[in-house]
């Protein structure tokens, strides 16, 4: 009984959903098609718009960075000129950086037990003991 009341149910959805949904209300492929044009004609020239102000803020930014650079090389020329004049370095030197800390892996392989090559010395009395005992 269920499954003829779901098999019903099922055609019932089916042929509801086999009505006409014509929403142009009268209006000719050609009046929908120019109207489709027009959103999309408006749609790019919004985006060119957006687009073409972006790129101009970016070229505002790159020829005030290009101007601080260009003064801050002017400025610093002065302060040289100013200190060849009265004997005086305008240019401090910079503090030398610390030494990094010593790596604690670094035992591995500057361990004395491993040869020049960076390989660890084998035991060949170890090894052959090991090797009887698996032979058996």
């Amino acid at each position: 009984m269920k499954k003829q009341f779901l098999f019903l149910a099922g055609c019932a959805v089916i042929l509801a959903s086999c009505g006409s949904n014509n929403t142009n209300a009268g209006q000719t492929q050609a009046q929908i098609d120019s109207s489709v044009n027009a959103k999309m004609a408006q749609h790019d020239a919004d985006n060119a718009a957006k687009n073409d102000s972006t790129l101009k803020a970016i070229e505002k930014e790159k020829a005030e960075a290009i101007s601080k650079e260009h003064e801050a090389k002017h400025e610093e020329k002065k302060a040289e000129k100013a200190s060849k004049s009265t004997g005086t370095s305008a240019t401090q030197t910079p503090d030398p950086t610390p030494a990094p800390a010593a790596n604690p892996k670094d035992s591995r392989f500057n361990n004395p037990n491993n040869t020049p090559n960076g390989t660890k010395k084998v035991d060949q009395a170890a090894t052959d003991a090991k090797a009887s005992r698996f032979n058996r």
